[in-house]
């Protein structure tokens, strides 16, 4: 229980920095949406190049990995968009806040909790399989923000590979998983500047969600909140342990792959909202509410896992 305290500790603490931030009119109010523009486009964008590069996959079960949670992202949006389907009363803009709650991930407490429980073999396996999720992911939430967010006009399919060629978050990983395949390593001035640069992003981040935080908003926004927790802690872990048997993973890397579907979504989908039109009300009380109830879910996977 410690483990998973210490690695959502922080999480929470930032975001209520960020709320107390905004509350107490510290900073003015123009300061967070440049805040959110420096993150979206610069941070990033950099903590993605740092993190694909140069990760050496050797003799592992990368492809029964790959398979795993590729099948496992693409099952959890399935799921949430057929839920739309069925409940057509939600706007485009709050079905992107219930995409990204239901398919997204907190890399930072998936890679905490690895190493913590399994040490830098279970760190590695965690970091190969959120490489494989990145990609995958960005290019699943930017097209649901480019076909939901369309004020109810036609879908414009060549907005949407522009909007998939020009956004820094598939841009970072690109170039991350090009320089992986291509073995070239990166100069260790610039891949400092890029890890430096990444550090920021996460606390960045998690202070804009808790400076827009309302607190009315988990009222007003149950329903999504239900639906995406309930894919989330439930339905995801579920599906990856599924695939991941029947694929024949054992051990850590079973471990490993399931709990890269156990944790909640990630703060950057506020930033990728607010930058996209999207619902961010409704997506900053989504992170906060699963990242205050993996306190409860984590620590029973983990037991089921063990």
């Amino acid at each position: 229980m410690m483990i998973i305290t210490n690695a959502l500790f922080p999480v929470l603490a930032l975001i209520f920095v960020g709320f107390l931030i905004q509350r107490t009119n510290f900073l003015p109010p123009t300061f967070w949406p440049s805040a959110e523009k420096l993150t979206y486009f610069l941070l990033m964008p950099a903590t993605l190049i740092h993190s694909l590069a140069g990760k050496q996959i050797g003799a592992l079960p990368w492809l029964k990995i790959l398979l795993t949670v590729e099948g496992a992202v693409l099952a959890s949006a399935l799921l949430v968009t057929l839920w739309w389907f069925a409940n057509r009363s939600m706007g485009g803009a709050a079905f992107t806040s219930l995409f990204q709650g239901g398919v997204r991930f907190n890399t930072f407490v998936v890679l905490a909790l690895a190493e913590n429980l399994f040490g830098k073999d279970g760190l590695f396996l965690a970091a190969m399989g959120a490489g494989f999720m990145i990609i995958l992911i960005n290019v699943l939430c930017v097209s649901a923000f480019s076909l939901a967010v369309n004020d109810g006009k036609k879908v414009d399919f060549k907005r949407l590979v522009i909007d998939l060629l020009r956004n820094p978050l598939i841009i970072g990983c690109v170039i991350g998983v090009g320089l992986n395949a291509s073995g070239l390593k990166l100069p260790l001035a610039i891949d400092g500047i890029l890890s430096l640069g990444g550090k920021a992003a996460f606390p960045v981040g998690l202070m804009a969600v808790g400076a827009a935080y309302r607190a009315e908003n988990l009222m007003l926004h149950w329903h999504p909140l239900l639906v995406t927790s309930t894919v989330q802690f439930l339905c995801k872990p579920l599906i990856a342990w599924g695939l991941a048997t029947y694929l024949g993973l054992s051990g850590i890397a079973l471990s490993v792959v399931v709990l890269l579907f156990s944790v909640p979504t990630a703060p950057s989908a506020y930033i990728l909202s607010r930058q996209m039109g999207g619902d961010h009300d409704s997506m900053a009380a989504i992170i906060t509410v699963q990242t205050g109830l993996s306190f409860i879910t984590l620590p029973l996977t983990v037991w089921l896992l063990s």
